[in-house]
């Protein structure tokens, strides 16, 4: 049984709010040594004034295996902060502002795309499909977050086709989500956030438990869960070149843990872009045509209509 890893990286160290290209520099070459030395596949999704700064690195990422993808802060475009405040046009513009840049730098469109906060809204999904983008970490299944436009309630854990009106639930558009691995009962920032596999947030010791209940729990779905997937981040706003920095040991000590806990419950790690993963779905899992039809448990009616 195979569970899919990727480390994803947003890539953001030039943005207003941190603008330090030089640590962004020392953090994807960082990240890129681990990701050489334990042998796992890196995903790093970019914001235009970052690929601007280092697009010759990325491009030596991409040599190595490792995907390149858009991020977006649209702030730094001249827009308000959050992706999920805008309608479909607005948002089809802001998304192919981004494109044209990353086109530009990297020398064809990108195919993987992750929203700043994952701020999102039901016109999202439909835009990233109109402008030809494919797959990307879009959700965070149980954020809770509507100052930041980003409200997920109870989306699907599991890599999945969304839906063309709702974001919350599957559907119909031809993007694949794979979203964050959170652990939904463990809560922060006063409950609007679950624990996710996010580098900087808590050590590797707390990451140990988010990633075996994720493990088991798809481990225990079988069959019925085609792609299984466990989804690292972090930002490039740390020094992940300096060896005893406190984000680099805590990286090492995930990579450790999932490949010694997958071991553990009879599942194969194997190392991935989200490229990758979404490859597998669209391969096991056709795109539905005609729309979605969600189903309701009414068996509960005819047992009220019986008794009465």
């Amino acid at each position: 049984m195979e569970i899919y890893f990727n480390i994803q990286i947003d890539c953001e160290a030039t943005q207003h709010a941190v603008n330090d290209p030089a640590l962004g520099e020392r953090a994807i070459r960082g990240v890129g040594e681990v990701l050489a030395e334990t042998g796992t596949r890196g995903t790093f999704v970019v914001i235009p004034t970052d690929m601007k700064a280092h697009s010759a690195i990325y491009k030596e990422l991409e040599a190595q295996g490792h995907e390149i993808g858009l991020h977006l802060h649209p702030a730094d475009q001249g827009y308000q902060e959050f992706l999920g405040v805008y309608g479909f046009e607005d948002q089809v513009e802001i998304l192919r502002e981004g494109i044209a840049v990353f086109f530009d730098h990297m020398g064809y469109p990108p195919q993987c795309f992750t929203p700043g906060y994952a701020s999102a809204n039901d016109y999202t999904f439909p835009a990233l499909e109109a402008v030809g983008l494919r797959h990307g970490l879009v959700s965070i299944p149980t954020r809770n977050l509507p100052q930041c436009a980003c409200v997920w309630g109870n989306s699907p854990l599991e890599v999945h086709y969304p839906h063309r009106y709702n974001r919350c639930v599957t559907g119909d558009v031809d993007f694949v989500d794979v979203p964050a691995t959170v652990d939904v009962e463990s809560r922060m920032w006063g409950g609007a956030h679950p624990q996710d596999l996010r580098i900087e947030l808590v050590d590797a010791k707390n990451h140990w438990y988010t990633i075996h209940k994720n493990v088991v729990r798809q481990a225990k779905a079988g069959e019925a869960l085609p792609v299984k997937h466990l989804k690292v981040c972090t930002h490039n706003t740390f020094d992940y070149r300096d060896p005893h920095n406190f984000r680099r040991e805590t990286l090492l000590g995930v990579i450790q843990s999932a490949r010694r806990i997958c071991e553990d419950e009879g599942c194969e790690l194997v190392p991935a872009t989200t490229a990758d993963i979404a490859a597998q779905y669209r391969e096991k899992v056709p795109l539905p045509s005609g729309g979605v039809q969600l189903a309701l448990d009414t068996r509960g009616r005819s047992a009220v209509s019986k008794g009465s």
